[in-house]
């Protein structure tokens, strides 16, 4: 499997003071194609954001013959030894929101290793432990069967689609409550300088922003 540059620590952290409303403003100041994906559930703790760069998953329907109990999904393979630190797990899971694609076991191998977080475009579940561990989750909501039994993997690491939004292996991936952003990894040093920037403006413009730090 290809290696992408990962964030460095004052990238992660300088994106970890933003929002993501900040970082939208900026990418449209930039010009940049707009790559927003809204409407996802996040399961995270209160006060919490996710940013990492994507290493893609690519679910389909399983495939005549295999039998319905034969394990053909990847996904925790991926979480269990593939993804990195700094990586955020990217699942194109085609929208099913009848099964859940991920659950607690997943989670904590992830969180043991340092990855940051999960995107997938269909359900979880074990939603109540993973909110307490403190993994960040966007989804599209839960389900308490799992995906072994309907899907399989068919690309890991290759270009998904998630909400309409085209994500390459390597974007960065940042959100919060508001939503998700998609950046392209080249342009980051841009896209922050100027969210910063607008973050400070509004702190100088509103004091009530900087009376909690």
């Amino acid at each position: 499997m290809e290696d992408f540059a990962l964030l460095q620590t004052d990238e992660i952290a300088a994106f970890k003071s933003l929002g993501t409303g900040q970082v939208s403003d900026a990418m449209e100041m930039l010009g940049l194609r707009r790559a927003v994906i809204s409407g996802f559930r996040f399961v995270a703790p209160p006060d919490t954001n996710m940013v990492g760069t994507a290493l893609t998953i690519r679910q389909a329907p399983k495939h005549h013959p295999a039998e319905k109990s034969e394990r053909l999904v990847k996904h925790g393979e991926v979480a269990a030894s593939m993804a990195k630190a700094g990586e955020v797990i990217v699942i194109d899971a085609c929208g099913r929101t009848d099964i859940g694609t991920w659950g607690e076991n997943h989670s904590t191998r992830c969180l043991s290793r340092g990855v940051a977080g999960l995107l997938v475009s269909g359900c979880i579940r074990d939603a109540a432990s993973i909110r307490k561990f403190g993994f960040p989750v966007f989804c599209l909501g839960f389900s308490p069967i799992k995906s072994q039994w309907d899907l399989e993997t068919v690309a890991i690491n290759e270009t998904v689609t998630i909400a309409d939004v085209q994500i390459r292996p390597g974007d960065i991936i940042f959100g919060d409550e508001d939503g998700v952003l998609v950046i392209p990894f080249d342009v980051r040093a841009e896209v922050l300088a100027k969210a910063t920037d607008i973050r400070r403006r509004e702190e100088s413009d509103n004091p009530l922003l900087t009376a909690g730090r």
